[in-house]
């Protein structure tokens, strides 16, 4: 008597499961039979053949292991044909824009096969994304059919109708995100505290003011009244106006985060306008605790939607800052202090003080009677432009 085949048994293609009768089901099937090696499990099937591989179920495509089973972790798979795939965590062939190892990848939803050409990419959750040619999501300065684009490293997406600095280069992205190349031109302004009421224009070629808000000086927060005026004041005279904030909080971020917290909504200069630490006070004894309170402050700015910058003189940072640390996270983002002598009113570059990252330099008080600055990056147009 001819012995009946049931469950597993290998055949020369593969494993197939035989019935208690010795038949096989016809057809696809997603079921629930004894594992190879003891307890249930879920295989899918065709006429009772194990199927492993890429294979389709109910209008998807999933991925089942050599040994039948469903594969259940995030994973770059090869198919049963040499064709790579994106796996979730719950088996699925995945499409679309993908996290793996650290970075965003895009795969095309028609073959869910890894994108192999720069492209524009409308995602599964409706925003837009450069890929390169590598399937990845692009950052930075991008080219693209003529133009430039700059990709926010953070968010993946096009900037747009906001300034940029990249490797030293400044840009503004219109409505659309095409870049346009600044021209820096040169530009004058003072900065005012309470010690001056009034905005003057001792360059006659002043389009810029700097006015202190106020500041803390070890966690004592205080205003300055005259700031408002000042607004008013540029408003009235067609400048661009800025904010600085008084900083003399050591390393203490609690502090700058009170400080911040209370000055940040108050601030009048236009969103991507500049908000400089005035550091030049109350440094404690350690070089990188004090800089990493500058890194958080500075981080607050730009979170705000300000421009950040960082105000001191030259013998000061280099005392109590690391200033390679701050130019990593924010290049060219130093406003410098250092006078030349005399009482003339246009910058002599025999006394600037040389040093790296450096978008506004203060080069002279003017007699004591007005701080008299220079911008040479245009970094004075964010927020104006």
């Amino acid at each position: 008597m001819k012995q009946i085949k049931t469950g597993w048994q290998k055949e020369k293609d593969g494993y197939v499961f035989y019935e208690q009768d010795g038949s096989v089901k016809q057809g696809r099937q997603y079921r629930q039979l004894p594992d190879l090696n003891a307890p249930k499990q879920w295989y899918l099937t065709e006429d009772g053949k194990m199927l492993t591989g890429i294979q389709q179920w109910q209008g998807s495509y999933w991925f089942f292991n050599e040994d039948g089973t469903l594969h259940k972790k995030r994973d770059y798979v090869k198919s049963q044909w040499g064709s790579y795939y994106m796996v979730g965590e719950n088996g699925q062939v995945l499409s679309g824009v993908q996290k793996w190892q650290g970075t965003y990848y895009y795969f095309e939803p028609a073959t869910y096969l890894l994108a192999n050409k720069q492209e524009y990419v409308k995602s599964q959750w409706g925003t837009w994304y450069m890929v390169g040619k590598d399937g990845k999501l692009m950052t930075g300065l991008v080219d693209w059919q003529g133009s430039k684009y700059y990709f926010d490293p953070s968010s993946y997406m096009k900037v747009t109708n906001t300034d940029v600095t990249v490797n030293g280069v400044n840009y503004h992205a219109n409505a659309n995100g095409i870049l346009s190349e600044i021209k820096a031109t040169t530009s004058y302004g003072g900065d005012y505290s309470k010690y001056q009421p009034n905005l003057c224009n001792n360059t006659g070629h002043d389009s810029f003011a700097i006015s202190q808000i106020g500041g803390s000086i070890n966690g004592y927060i205080y205003e300055q009244g005259t700031y408002g005026s000042h607004a008013q004041q540029a408003k009235n005279n067609g400048w661009r106006f800025h904010t600085y904030v008084w900083m003399q909080t050591g390393s203490n971020q609690g502090q700058t985060q009170q400080m911040l917290n209370y000055f940040l909504p108050r601030i009048q200069g236009n969103k991507g306008s500049i908000v400089a630490l005035d550091y030049e006070a109350g440094a404690s004894g350690n070089i990188e605790a004090n800089t990493d309170n500058i890194l958080y402050g500075m981080q607050m700015i730009k979170n705000a939607g300000y421009t950040p910058m960082l105000y001191s003189y030259k013998p000061y940072l280099n005392a109590h800052v690391n200033v390679g640390r701050v130019l990593g996270e924010f290049p060219n983002s130093i406003w410098v202090a250092g006078y030349q002598s005399g009482l003339s009113v246009t910058p002599n570059f025999g006394y600037f003080p040389s040093m790296d990252g450096v978008a506004i330099w203060q080069y002279s008080d003017y007699g004591g009677q007005q701080d008299l600055n220079v911008d040479l990056t245009g970094i004075t147009w964010n927020g104006y432009r």
